[in-house]
């Protein structure tokens, strides 16, 4: 397998292509996600969200990120100081912990470029997903539980100029 690379959703193609992904893959983002929640998020996100396309040599889409800036209380802000996380998949087969460092790098990269003012990462995951928490605990603490559509979530944050150092020190 050659290395992932990355292509924002600039055209009504490119959010084709997500709703798409999305919808042949929607098991892969959560096992209780039925057409209607995949039709009902594309829909939230895609007028809300900055959603990047993964694709591999070929220029297959093999997974998206989607997320949004946020202020201090949390209202969606073009330059807020919190990027947050709303979504991620990525097909089982292309998982790796060298891909997740290198698109986890990339994204964080782009972020600082697209937007100085972010001092905060976040994102949620299920709490009773083991294997996420330890991952994601790697890198960022819990800061509190919220009840999400599919059960109780883990609410993550990062410093972000310290998840940048982290980053981009292990390469």
């Amino acid at each position: 397998m050659g290395a992932a690379h990355v292509r924002m959703c600039t055209t009504d193609e490119d959010l084709a292509e997500y709703a798409l992904f999305f919808i042949r893959n929607q098991s892969d983002f959560s096992r209780d996600f039925t057409l209607i929640d995949t039709l009902m998020h594309i829909l939230a996100t895609a007028g809300n969200a900055y959603i990047h396309l993964i694709l591999d040599d070929n220029e297959t889409t093999i997974g998206w990120v989607s997320y949004r800036y946020l202020n201090e209380r949390g209202q969606e802000q073009q330059g807020g100081e919190i990027a947050f996380i709303d979504s991620v998949i990525m097909l089982e087969t292309y998982r790796s912990s060298r891909t997740f460092l290198r698109g986890f790098r990339h994204l964080a990269n782009h972020m600082a470029q697209e937007n100085s003012h972010v001092r905060k990462f976040q994102f949620n995951a299920l709490a009773d997903h083991a294997y996420l928490t330890r991952l994601y605990s790697k890198f960022a603490v819990i800061i509190g539980e919220r009840d999400g559509y599919h059960g109780k979530e883990n609410i993550f944050s990062a410093d972000f100029p310290e998840l940048l150092l982290y980053l981009n020190r292990s390469k």
